[in-house]
This record gives structure tokens, sequence and C-alpha cells, in this order.
């Protein structure tokens, strides 16, 4: 009840302001890794960043840029103070679902609203093709179609992740930009590669002389509709752990959104040399000197596939089937995966203790980084600012 009121006011707000003059870009800011494309945004047209509260650091970088950033977060504050900065823009970017989207009036011949999703390629189902979004009531389910049908665009990087949007948000394949992911560009970037690994090196020397093995997992909710995340390894992990060779070290990085797993695991670690965690690096400048990727349903495998250095990808889904009944994964997926599947801690072991095997990842990249080869940003620009 307390989201259908709030998205009546949105509506009510919204009305000031769906026959104003438009000018401008906005860029809804929720993760904190678009940021050489919001750059790019800012050359060429008048640029508002507004942004979620966990993106703080990612705002204080661009605000050094010159860049006006602003503070969003549901409530009156929101709706009267600052809902009409964003209503006035002649383009609206997204990097995710925004639930007030649902609720505004927007004249779609003066706006055009764009969704360039955080992460490139899909495991994991999402949107009206969730299990659980079966079980919502029917006035949850139009509230999610309300935001879904505002997107006039979707920028993705294959025809593959444009058919995953129109499966799950079901709406139609001709909104789909094959473009390429801005935020992929950098991966491509042999300069940015050298420095990031040699900032790495620097910073842990001992790595020079390691196999890096990256443990990347998705995050999972706890399945009471509460929608509290935590990631519990099963007990048999301290078992893959002891049983890495001297050459190998294991560096543990888990999803934003698992602050208080991260908190545990590392006191579960603590005083064990073969676990890094390299707070002060992120996963994706960790890819960089990766030698085997160990993950699960994470979207990590479309950026480690794009680097030069990229080796071996192991999945380890030791709740695969309790996972694909909660979450939901693509039907397809095992077809296409890049890299041995494997569901216990004897089996992941197994494939550590021989040498790294290196995966053959182009047809894997044809299907989904189609577009994704470093000009991403430049073809997404001249698209929405032709000259």
């Amino acid at each position: 009840m307390k989201k259908t009121i709030y998205l009546w006011l949105i509506k009510l707000v919204s009305l000031f302001y769906v026959n104003k003059p438009k000018s401008g870009t906005v860029y809804l800011m929720s993760f904190g890794n678009n940021l050489a494309f919001i750059k790019a945004l800012a050359k060429k047209d008048e640029l508002l960043v507004c942004y979620q509260v966990q993106c703080q650091a990612a705002a204080k970088q661009l605000e050094a840029s010159g860049i006006k950033t602003m503070l969003i977060q549901d409530g009156f504050g929101f709706a009267f103070k600052k809902l009409g900065l964003i209503l006035t823009a002649r383009k609206l970017f997204c990097d995710n679902y925004y639930a007030f989207l649902g609720g505004c009036l927007l004249d779609h011949h003066q706006v055009k609203v764009i969704q360039v999703w955080h992460a490139n390629g899909a495991i994991k189902t999402f949107g009206l093709e969730e299990p659980r979004t079966a079980t919502r009531s029917a006035s949850d389910q139009r509230r999610f179609r309300k935001v879904y049908d505002q997107f006039d665009d979707y920028v993705v990087a294959s025809p593959k992740m444009g058919q995953v949007f129109a499966n799950s948000y079901q709406v139609s394949p001709t909104k789909m930009r094959v473009l390429g992911y801005p935020r992929s560009d950098r991966l491509f970037k042999q300069d940015w590669q050298k420095e990031t690994k040699a900032r790495l090196l620097a910073a842990y020397p001992d790595l020079r002389t390691k196999e890096v093995i990256l443990y990347a997992p998705t995050y999972r909710e706890v399945r009471d509709n509460s929608g509290q995340v935590a990631l519990n390894l099963p007990p048999d992990f301290d078992e893959v752990v002891a049983n890495l060779a001297p050459k190998q070290v294991l560096v543990i990085k888990l999803h934003p959104h698992l602050k208080a797993s991260t908190v545990k695991l590392k006191q579960r670690y603590s005083h064990n040399p073969k676990v890094l965690w390299l707070d002060e690096f992120s996963t994706e400048e960790v890819l960089v000197i990766t030698a085997r990727l160990i993950t699960d349903y994470s979207s990590v495998i479309f950026d480690y596939s794009l680097l030069l250095n990229a080796g071996q990808l192991i999945f380890y889904c030791y709740d695969l089937e309790a996972y694909a009944a909660w979450k939901g994964l693509q039907s397809d997926f095992i077809s296409w995966l890049p890299g041995p599947l494997v569901k216990n801690a004897a089996e992941l072991s197994q494939i550590l203790a021989q040498p790294c095997q290196l995966q053959d990842l182009v047809e894997f990249n044809r299907l989904w980084n189609t577009q994704n080869d470093g000009q991403a940003t430049e073809r997404v620009l001249a698209y929405y600012y032709p000259r």
C-alpha cells in the first residue's frame, strides 16, 4: 500500500513537468562502474548524475571532474525537491531498475529513457521471468511492468542479451540497440591493463610468482522474501583452500551487497596466507592478474572473457537446483557455459590440482560480447548524440 501511495505522489508531481521544455541529460547511477562513459556523456550535453548512496565514492570522482551530481533517495524530499530535475531532462540514462519511474508521466516524444544495464550478459533470470515474480500479486506485477514500459531503448552488447531483456521485461525486441556496453571498453585498453597490473603487483609483490585464483560468486537472497542477502559457503569449501598448491593463492571478491558475508569470511580465513582480499582493488581490476576464475551465476564471466589474460573459468554451483528454483537461471545456460560446472569441493579441488586449462572463448564472446570491442562508447554517443 505504501508503494502504491508513493507512486501516486510521483504521478501527481510529474503532472507539473510533463509539458515543460526538456533539455540536458540525466544519468541515474546505482553502480559506480561506468564512470568513463558518464564523463564522455558530459562532453556531449549538460549532464546531471543522480546517484544512490552506495555510489558516493564514484560521485566524488565525477564531481572532481566538474560533473554535477545529486544524491537521490525515495521519499517526500525526492518527490518534491529533486524529481523535477529528472523529469525535465531530454535524455534519461538508467543503469538499473528504478521503481519511481513507474509513477512518472513522461511524454516520450520529448524524453528518451535509455537502459544501460550495470552488467553484461545474464546467467540468472530477472524481471518477469524470475520464478518468484509469478507468486507476487497482480498489482505488484503491474507496477513492475510500468517501469519496464518506460524504457524506450535498451543498450545491449549482443542480440542474445537483447532477447533476454525482451523476454524478461516482455517488451518489444525492436527496443534493443545492439551497440555494446560502454563499461566494457576499458577492458580492451592495453594502457589500463598494464597500469592496473603494475599497481596490483607493486602492492602485492608476492603475486608475481603465484597463480592467482579469483573466487567471485554472486549474492544469494535469503529464502524468506525479506530481501536480505547472504553467502553461506558449504563447510567443505575449507578443503578447497587447504588443498591449494604452494604456488596458488585464492583471492575472494564478494558482491558489493554482501558486506556482512565478507566480514564473516574474513574471520573464517583471517590467519590463512593462501587467502587474500585485495580490498583496495575492484573485482574488475583483479581480473587482469587472474589465471583462473571461480564463479557461479555472476556476470563477471562476461567481462573476464574479454581480457587477453583470460584463462580458466570454473563454475562452482554447489546450490544449483535450489538456486534455479528460487532465483531462476537462463534455461539454456548449461549449453553455453565456457568452462566446467562442479557441485562440490572435491570436484573443485580436483580441477585446481590440474594444470590451468585455457578455454576457447571465441564462440562464447560471439554469443554474448558481439559488440563489445572497445568502441561501444563511441557507438552509443554517435547514436544518441548525432552531429
